[in-house]
């Protein structure tokens, strides 16, 4: 076999193969016994008839039809191989030459990892800012716990703030009633200001079983485009008024609330501020490697992207918001109807983030080999172990964490974090 491969425009190469008539006579022969084993020969065991009986009967370009695929399965990858390509997707086949008795020969056509040449990073330098919990931060959680265990009791009096309300109303512009802008049972508390400015003050000194009509303009930057800067009408029943009594918090309600781990009302605070700080620490930490890496992209040049390793982001950015969306209880089309964006359109707008994602990877497998870092296997079945011990019993979890797909997945995920911690070490103070 021998073959030639050429670089094309956006990260593309072209290689041409040419399997010698020798070598693909043995491709012949394992081609001819698929043939008579899936074709009956009269006289013949499925898969026992000779070569020349085959080809007498169904003819040598019906074998050498069925011996291409594994014919251009295994010379490619010896090419790739040879070239030493990074190869992505699926390649483009196109048969030149195929005849009995002749050399095969095909084209394939296939985008590879394009180059990176990446900057000097020596004179880059990051502040990692530091991790400061206010008492205000810490008594909005408070709130929020007191809430959660807060007693509600109905009653005949006309609503105040906060008072829980369960509510219907019905939105219009213009007298037209609005698509979707009718609800059922509404449950809004006055004061929290869950809904748009004005909408809970119009409910104070509502009463159950009264119903009141009133207009408000919807803010400019309000989701749903179709509603944003205009001037509703509201039409709103009230169903109930509910009383809220929220408890005291003291050393018993911080038993209560732990489960008897923490034994004082100070001990709660305390905690509730250690996980604050921790989850500061994460963001900061996060938004220290966006920025890290971005600064780094930037310094960096690199080769034309593929174009399918952009779609190939896009789509997945877009998946993501989907999951995110549909984790708040909302539906994904109604989202695209609200922004009047279908996937397509969402997966265009996502390019250049994509594009930016995509070179942070780039870069990232760039830095791993320059390093020669590694990821061994005790490593990936240490990780392995660490992810199954939140999946006790359960043989789908395991059976899919110990599969060669996510193990390759953890190796990368690891060569990730190890690239990361070498380069905060580099240029982060």
């Amino acid at each position: 076999m021998k073959y030639e491969a050429k670089k094309l425009p956006k990260s593309q190469v072209e290689i041409i193969v040419e399997v010698p008539y020798e070598e693909v006579k043995k491709y012949l022969t394992a081609a001819a016994e698929k043939v008579s084993r899936e074709a009956k020969i009269e006289g013949f065991r499925p898969g026992k008839a000779p070569y020349e009986i085959v080809k007498q009967k169904f003819g040598e370009m019906a074998i050498l039809q069925e011996a291409s695929e594994d014919i251009v399965i295994k010379t490619y990858h010896e090419a790739v191989v040879g070239e030493k390509l990074v190869t992505i997707g699926q390649p483009k086949i196109e048969i030149e030459k195929m005849a009995p008795g002749n050399d095969f020969v095909y084209k394939a056509t296939v985008a590879v990892l394009p180059e990176v040449k990446i900057g000097d990073y020596s004179n880059l330098k990051l502040e990692r800012a530091g991790v400061a919990v206010g008492d205000g931060e810490v008594e909005k959680i408070i709130e929020d716990i007191k809430k959660m265990r807060a007693q509600q009791a109905l009653v005949d009096r006309e609503a105040k703030a906060g008072d829980r309300l369960e509510i219907n109303f019905d939105i219009f512009l213009d007298k037209v009633p609005v698509e979707n802008g009718k609800q059922q049972k509404y449950p809004i508390t006055i004061g929290e200001n869950r809904f748009i400015p004005g909408f809970e003050e119009q409910l104070a000194g509502m009463k159950a079983g009264e119903v009141k009509e009133f207009e408000l303009r919807f803010p400019e930057d309000y989701y749903e485009k179709n509603l944003a800067g205009k001037l509703a009408q509201f039409r709103v029943t009230c169903s109930a008024v509910y009383e809220i009594t929220l408890p005291t918090i003291d050393d018993e309600f911080a038993k209560q609330v732990s489960g008897g781990k923490f034994t004082t009302a100070t001990e709660l605070r305390d905690n509730i501020r250690k996980n604050l700080e921790e989850e500061k620490k994460m963001k900061i930490e996060s938004e220290l490697e966006n920025q890290l890496l971005e600064k780094l992209v930037g310094l960096s040049e690199f080769g034309e992207l593929p174009e399918v390793l952009l779609e190939n982001e896009a789509h997945r950015m877009v998946h993501e918001l989907e999951e995110e969306i549909s984790q708040q209880g909302l539906k994904f089309e109604d989202y695209l109807k609200s922004i009047k964006k279908t996937h397509d359109d969402l997966e265009k707008d996502f390019i250049p983030r994509a594009e930016l994602r995509v070179k942070t990877s780039i870069l990232a497998r760039e830095i791993f080999q320059q390093e020669k870092m590694s990821v061994s296997e005790q490593e990936i079945n240490q990780e392995a172990a660490h992810i199954l011990s939140h999946y006790q019993n359960n043989e789908d979890a395991k059976k899919q964490i110990d599969s060669p797909y996510y193990r390759e997945y953890l190796g990368n995920k690891l060569g990730n974090q190890k690239v990361m911690e070498f380069l905060k070490s580099q240029i982060v103070k």
